[in-house]
């Protein structure tokens, strides 16, 4: 079936349920009971039943957690409308970054209430959880910046208050390997004890041409979470971990590549561009000898509820992460970056007062944060290609992998070496957030937030000739042969910047089980600094703000068995943040961030949760997605700009150089939208005789063509797809052990997580192919 046709299939299917909600809300009671029992969020950071929240949130529910074994971002993504995974973080309705270089995330991510910048920890495993809490658009007021499109709350699992625990092993395709085990030990009445743990390897699904295939997966974690409750209005939870990623960084393939059969090197010009198809390896790659990554964390997350009186309580919430890197984040064949002994640390203070009586309800606070480089170094290798014919000009001054008749070249370019001195941001704000009730079915919404950010760039850049340098040899501030450019920014001003945010909004019962609400909010990112040595309009990017316009429904009908929702909006961006590649004229092809002058999203959400027996389990969405850059003049042209290093040689042989070039990419698609998909699953338990229960589940999920590039170059589009997930779990009569057989992907599909087009061919990378395994494990 044509993914046009399984797209209009899922769509008739939602639509016939007016949807848009949760994951996959509660199970049924214990005692058998077809009653489930409502999920309860925390997302505007006070207690509400998900029905009666107004805000486009959803719920990945412990079950869902459990029956899938979804233990990466990877496998989160796509469970709830419009999330995805991007290369700084999470994307929601279109926004994110394919650009790992591109700043703070426009999903805030927070883990346990405390917010982590830094994409490096979702590569980290995703164990022993609780729920996810996934709220889509920005929420400037109660989260405040760098939350644009949306926020992903991942909450860790409580302490038991019995003694118990759970157990899992899992074997894979791929010799993939995955244990854990999360053990309660309550002390007494006030003190409790959890304590999880969990690995996975195996042997990857890349090429092998490094010491270790590419791909390969080696995660190690454990955690241990307290709660001591000294009395009966006070609750203090804390939790430390550690995590190691030891993996190996992604292979990257050779998507398509150019070739300008009119092209006239003595003019400078292109002519018409032919595209031709390829699934080779990247040239180059089979040339790499390091990939390995080398990641440790360290998280400390602390929680202090206070019940002043039965109106009036105040959380405290506090947390400090040491994140270590010195391994490889990135080998292409061309390009490759890696760390040596680097460390960011961050801390963030909360403080939280909630207040409710009669018809008013508050919440309040106050935040402090910070995120810091203080030491380490950054080492980049940096080559370029060249398309035919203008990639003879690198085959006759010592090309790094010759490409003959129409296949591209590489050349060594430049090695780059930041030293880092204190790298990073700081964050304070106020915010306070009123609904009022007006009358017994209707209230008035309204928030504030101020935040005032101070962003600091103290660094050395050097840039050397390429292959200059490897990590055992490397300096801050002197090439071995020649320095091409040296930069110290060590006692550079910080930046400042402020915004004010809010938020405005009405809801109201309809009925007992239906509420609507519109609201009107907009939201904040903060600018940031990149290196002086770049190009004079590439030193800095802006701020970037938005204004949404949301209405929405939720239904919870049929004695809780089902829920509705359906979510319209419309986000009117200014200065958009978009990462792109420029070619500076010393350092070559670089990325950075910019800024589009406008941009428009629209949508609509629709979910579904769907009880109908006891035995049956049903959870649908479809989302639409409009995007559109309303004004983006002068933008860096990727495809219409040549290499540095071509720019250096070509004159030497009487070909004129080609300078960088720009673009209008006014009334382009936003990268990474696809415009439709959505995502069907459905379980049903049977039950012997014998009292073995048996239950089938079936994901399905699909999307439609999206572009890799805000040029919506025909190099970068990425085909719609399918991806479908089968499950079969065997649960014994006392549910104290399980069996479950599962088979991912099984279309086998090449999803790409990361497209790169350029003037000379577009990489990509992909996710994991089909995989099928099987899972026992216990609890008691």
């Amino acid at each position: 079936m044509h993914t046009r046709s399984v797209l209009l299939a899922s769509v008739a299917i939602a639509a016939s349920s007016m949807t848009a909600n949760a994951q996959d809300v509660a199970t049924p009671q214990d005692d058998g009971s077809s009653v489930p029992t409502e999920i309860v969020v925390t997302a505007q950071k006070s207690s509400e039943r998900l029905s009666k929240a107004p805000v486009a949130v959803s719920v990945v529910s412990q079950s869902l957690l459990d029956r899938q074994g979804l233990t990466t971002s990877e496998q989160i993504a796509t469970t709830v409308p419009t999330l995805k995974l991007s290369q700084n973080g999470f994307a929601i309705r279109g926004i994110g970054s394919n650009n790992g270089f591109s700043g703070y995330s426009t999903v805030a991510t927070q883990f346990d209430g405390i917010y982590n910048p830094s994409p490096v920890a979702l590569s980290l495993a995703l164990f022993d959880l609780g729920a996810i809490e996934v709220l889509r658009g920005p929420q400037g007021t109660v989260y405040g910046r760098n939350a644009t499109a949306g926020v992903v709350n991942i909450n860790t699992a409580d302490p038991g208050r019995n003694f118990g625990g759970s157990a899992s092993l899992q074997y894979g395709r791929f010799n993939d390997i995955r244990a854990q085990a999360a053990v309660d030990l309550p002390v007494n009445d006030m003190l409790r004890v959890r304590v999880a743990a969990f690995h996975q390897v195996n042997d990857g699904y890349g090429p092998r041409f490094a010491a270790r295939r590419f791909d390969k997966i080696d995660l190690s974690a454990v955690r241990v979470t307290t709660v001591f409750d000294p009395a009966p209005n006070l609750s203090w939870r804390l939790s430390g971990s550690y995590a190691r990623n030891t993996g190996t960084v992604a292979s990257v393939f050779l998507r398509n590549y150019n070739v300008y059969p009119q092209a006239d090197l003595v003019a400078g010009t292109f002519g018409p561009v032919t595209i031709v198809p390829s699934d080779a390896i990247n040239p180059g790659l089979d040339t790499v000898t390091s990939n390995r990554q080398d990641i440790t964390s360290y998280d400390v997350r602390s929680k202090l509820v206070w019940d002043a009186t039965d109106s009036l309580s105040f959380t405290y919430l506090a947390g400090y992460s040491l994140l270590k890197n010195d391994g490889v984040t990135a080998s292409t064949g061309v390009f490759s970056q890696e760390y040596i002994d680097h460390r960011t640390r961050t801390w963030s203070h909360e403080v939280d007062v909630n207040y409710e009586n009669g018809p008013l309800k508050l919440v309040g606070g106050a935040f402090l944060y910070e995120d810091r480089q203080p030491s380490g170094t950054r080492l980049l290798h940096a080559g370029n290609t060249a398309p035919a014919p203008f990639n003879l000009v690198f085959n006759l001054f010592g090309a790094k992998v010759v490409g003959t008749g129409d296949q591209i070249s590489t050349i060594d370019a430049v090695d780059v070496v930041n030293t880092y001195a204190g790298v990073g941001s700081k964050s304070r704000a106020l915010f306070g957030q009123a609904t009022f009730a007006i009358a017994p079915s209707l209230r008035l919404v309204a928030g504030i937030r101020s935040t005032w950010d101070t962003v600091t760039s103290h660094e050395q850049q050097l840039v050397c000739p390429g292959q200059s340098f490897d990590r055992d040899t490397i300096a801050p501030d002197v090439c071995p042969t020649f320095t091409i450019a040296y930069t110290d920014d060590r006692n550079r001003p910080s930046a400042k910047y402020s915004k004010v945010s809010w938020k405005l909004g009405i809801d109201a019962d309809v009925t007992e089980n239906l509420l609507a609400y519109a609201t009107v909010s907009t939201g904040y990112r903060g600018g940031g600094l990149q290196p002086s040595s770049n190009p004079a309009n590439f030193r800095s990017y802006a701020p970037e703000t938005v204004d949404n316009f949301e209405l929405g429904l939720r239904a919870n009908l049929m004695g809780g068995r089902l829920f509705l929702g359906a979510t319209a909006y419309q986000m009117n961006y200014k200065d958009l943040q978009v990462s792109s590649i420029i070619v500076d004229p010393v350092q070559g092809p670089i990325p950075v961030t910019t800024n589009a002058a406008r941009a428009r999203i629209r949508g609509i959400e629709l979910e579904t949760t769907f009880r109908p027996t006891p035995a049956d389990r049903f959870t649908a969405y479809f989302s639409w997605l409009d995007t559109k850059f309303l004004r983006f003049a002068n933008a860096p042209d990727n495809l219409g700009s040549a290499d540095t290093i071509y720019n250096i040689f070509a004159p030497i042989l009487g070909f004129a150089p080609i300078a960088p070039a720009v673009a209008d990419y006014s009334g382009n698609r936003l990268p990474f939208a696809p415009r439709f998909s959505g995502r069907f699953s459905y379980a049903h338990e049977f039950e012997t005789a014998s009292g073995w229960k048996i239950t089938p589940a079936v994901d399905f999920f699909a999307q439609t063509a999206t572009f890799a590039s805000v040029d919506n170059a025909i190099q970068g589009r990425i085909a719609g797809y399918t991806k479908t997930d089968f499950n079969l779990q065997f649960d014994e009569p006392s549910g104290h052990a399980y069996l479950n057989v599962f088979m991912n992907n099984v279309e086998d599909r090449r999803i790409p997580t990361t497209v790169v087009p350029v003037w000379s061919s577009t990489t990509a990378s992909y996710a994991m192919p089909q995989t099928y395994g099987l899972r026992v494990g216990f609890k008691y």
